[in-house]
């Protein structure tokens, strides 16, 4: 038998090393360096609408920028020291660092090193939260059949946000205010704490601890979002308003590159910084984000997804809010043909109560990916006159980079000239590291020349942008004739982007000269749906994802002094927190993983934001000393309350791991009329609702038992039978296993590196 099991671990060996050779593909850098006027052009243009990268910024009197380097030999890592590239964390197969921008064009010649990709931009996305939970009756333990209560002690919460109130009462010590529960913070843009070092490399910024917490206020004036989610995952209680876990120590990563919106490296780094903390002082440990973005593969090869699933296992969870993208028709996807391609039609929906569909573009870009690997991408953009039902424009094939100028279609768009003089659209195609290729388009600053008003006085525009993709044989016929195309579209910050739904025509002949394409048929354009509106970072199988439901519809508003009401059904779906169809998008997954509420949840805000001045509507308390309680809405608040019902559960059983969690999840979270409902049902994930107490008796009660790791196919042993079952399932995806017993490493995923310890548990019987 041990000759068969050695025999197939250097098979599985052979076939990873098979797999490696296959990895090498050009830099994206190299290709985009190699037209330095098309670089230039892209970076001016980010910079005059939303941003969608981060910004560069001077370190020790050198302009760096956040990046994530590829690299695929360790040796690469002094090269780019010696290169002046201050290197954070390391992971298998990439590196964060702070990159010169003056080295950014030659960085990829250096031995070892395949990619460099610039840190991309995330946006920031308990009363009644504690009942509906039930995570109040698990605080008080054994009132509810518990042999004790349960608050968290003994386990590490790690927030990764902006907008703390470090001296906020809800962070005190509850038997001693003037204690902090706040164990450490670390912010990447002070440097008046101690230096930061991971696996002897040192992060930018600094920690701080002990005595230099108390010293410190806010990191950021303009937000009170992190105090918020800190308070609901582990605040104390003051006059009935606290946390999931008040008794779990809290450690605070602060990411605030660009006010309210948060930078990846960032956040790899702060992950990579708590757990390497709370393996420090030897505590189980759960991490909260409540950020998101439209753009990304959503396939779980974005960065976060890999330095998660590098971290997790037995007492590291990860959770993440799974967005507030649903609800606004944001996706679409189809197969693109060198003969039939892929339109989509692109719409603004109005900051402008007068504005109607695209009247005016304002900023906002879409991402595509192409599912297939190392299959390019060919777009057209193109002007939809929908008063003649036709086509009057349409810009040359573009297979790299394009940049079109309002000067360019002056006849059909114009700049607003309040806004600035510059006004075009853009496309970027390059390819990832997951050889993937992705297209990047972006608009910015296009009014329509010729627009109308109707009904309630609303402006009807003439011209409407669209875009046809198609497969890259049009270009080259010995590429692919077909490709499947995923598309989302990332608003930058705002509401105003949009797919617009398919235009109806009748049959339209060609006429005139001006005419590129008749537009025939029914539907011309792809319907865009809300069915794979998740956030990209929440689709790994190593993360926990958290939506929201509604569970309140009124709040007492401590100015006017008076409640507010709300036309909200309780128990519902918080319309905008985005899922995942069984089936859609490039998993197929059924997600996100569970729900929280997370519509006008209170909890503590920071006293120093604009949340204690203007919005008073929306503060609900205010103590004596000036701290005050108020209600957000947003997935945001469901992923703390989350992760507290976790510290919850860590108490309990401290080597619980991400599959654990799920399991325990998907055994004792609530079905009800609104989960199973045939209309929203799928909207709420597969396992509906999180249910802190059913989930903390489950693990009293079945967790030792069930779990037998190794054993696959469930038969109470570990045998030669498992080994070839874990094979065929990592094989063809389709054989069943017992998931949380094949998940021999705790990493939240079943994989080739549960192969070799399962095979040692065996050779060791």
């Amino acid at each position: 038998m041990k000759r068969l099991l050695i025999a197939i671990a250097t098979l599985l060996t052979l076939m990873v090393g098979f797999a490696q050779l296959q990895n090498g593909y050009p830099s994206l850098l190299q290709r985009l360096m190699g037209d330095r006027h098309a670089y230039e052009s892209l970076m001016k243009a980010h910079k005059n609408a939303e941003a969608e990268y981060v910004s560069s910024r001077m370190i020790n009197g050198v302009e760096m920028i956040d990046a994530f380097i590829d690299i695929d030999d360790k040796s690469a890592i002094n090269s780019l020291r010696k290169h002046g590239v201050l290197i954070n964390c390391e992971f298998d197969d990439f590196v964060t660092a702070q990159v010169p921008v003056a080295s950014l064009d030659w960085l990829t010649n250096i031995p070892g090193v395949k990619n460099v990709e610039i840190s991309k931009v995330l946006e920031l996305c308990t009363d009644s939260t504690l009942s509906k939970t039930h995570a109040g009756q698990v605080l008080n333990g054994t009132d509810f059949g518990l042999p004790q209560a349960y608050d968290g002690s003994g386990v590490v919460i790690g927030i990764i946000d902006n907008g703390f109130d470090y001296q906020h009462i809800a962070f005190r010590n509850a038997d001693d205010p003037s204690r902090s529960r706040i164990v450490r913070v670390y912010d990447p843009l002070n440097e008046n704490g101690h230096e930061v070092v991971v696996d002897n490399n040192v992060l930018p910024g600094s920690v701080f601890m002990g005595g230099q917490i108390d010293t410190l206020t806010t990191d950021n004036k303009a937000s009170a979002h992190g105090t918020h989610t800190t308070s609901i995952a582990a605040g104390t209680h003051v006059n009935g308003y606290g946390g999931m876990a008040p008794g779990a120590d809290i450690v605070l990563c602060s990411s605030r590159l660009l006010n309210l919106n948060v930078s990846e490296t960032e956040v790899v780094n702060c992950i990579k910084y708590i757990y390497s903390y709370a393996d420090s002082v030897g505590k189980p440990c759960v991490i909260s984000v409540s950020v998101s973005t439209a753009s990304g593969s959503h396939d779980g090869n974005d960065r976060i997804s890999k330095a998660v699933a590098s971290t997790v296992g037995p007492g590291r969870i990860f959770v993440i809010a799974a967005g507030n993208n649903a609800s606004k028709k944001a996706f679409c996807s189809g197969w693109a043909t060198k003969d039939k391609p892929l339109n989509m039609l692109v719409g603004c929906t109005g900051q402008h109560p007068d504005w109607g569909d695209s009247y005016y573009y304002t900023k906002f870009s879409i991402d595509t990916w192409v599912k297939e690997i190392r299959v390019k991408p060919v777009i057209k953009f193109h002007i939809l006159d929908k008063t003649a039902k036709r086509i009057v424009w349409e810009s040359p094939i573009i297979t790299v980079f394009q940049k079109i100028n309002a000067s360019e279609i002056s006849e059909y768009f114009q700049p607003d000239s309040t806004v600035s003089n510059d006004g075009y659209m853009y496309a970027l195609i390059s390819q990832s590291s997951s050889e993937k290729y992705n297209l990047q388009c972006q608009f910015y600053n296009l009014k329509s020349r010729s627009y109308s008003y109707y009904d309630n006085n609303k402006i009807w525009s003439r011209y409407q942008i669209g875009i046809s993709f198609y497969a890259p044989a049009i270009v080259n016929p010995a590429q692919k004739d077909s490709c499947y195309i995923y598309s989302w579209l990332s608003n930058s910050g705002t509401n105003w982007g949009q797919f617009n739904s398919p235009i109806y025509f009748d049959n339209i002949s060609e006429t005139g000269d001006t005419v590129t394409t008749s537009i025939e048929g029914l539907e011309f354009y792809a319907r865009p749906s809300d069915d794979s509106s998740i956030g990209t970072y929440a689709v790994h199988d190593s993360v926990i994802s958290a939506g929201g439901f509604a569970a309140r519809n009124t709040y007492y508003a401590w100015n006017p002094g008076r409640y507010i009401s709300k036309p909200t059904t309780i128990g519902a779906r918080y319309e905008l927190s985005s899922y995942q169809a069984l089936g859609c998008g490039p998993t197929g997954q059924h997600l996100p993983t569970v729900t929280a509420p997370c519509v006008d949840v209170v909890a503590a805000v920071s006293k120093y934001s604009e949340y204690m001045t203007i919005w008073n509507n929306v503060l609900v308390m205010k103590t004596a000393d000036g701290h005050g309680y108020g209600v957000m809405t947003g997935t945001s608040m469901a992923a703390p309350t989350v992760a507290g019902i976790i510290a919850q559960w860590l108490q309990i059983n401290p080597n619980l791991s991400p599959s654990d969690v799920k399991n325990v999840i998907a055994h004792t979270s609530i079905k009800d009329s609104f989960t199973q409902d045939p209309t929203y049902g799928y909207r709420f994930g597969p396992n509906g609702k999180i249910d802190a107490m059913a989930g903390a008796k489950y693990i009293l009660s079945h967790m030792a038992d069930e779990i037998l790791l190794g054993d696959i196919n469930g038969d109470g042993k570990l045998s030669i039978k498992d080994v070839s079952l874990l094979i065929s399932y990592l094989l063809n995806n389709e054989t069943e296993i017992v998931f949380a017993n094949a998940d021999i490493n705790g990493d939240g995923i079943i994989s080739i590196k549960d192969v070799s310890p399962l095979i040692s548990m065996l050779l060791q019987d």
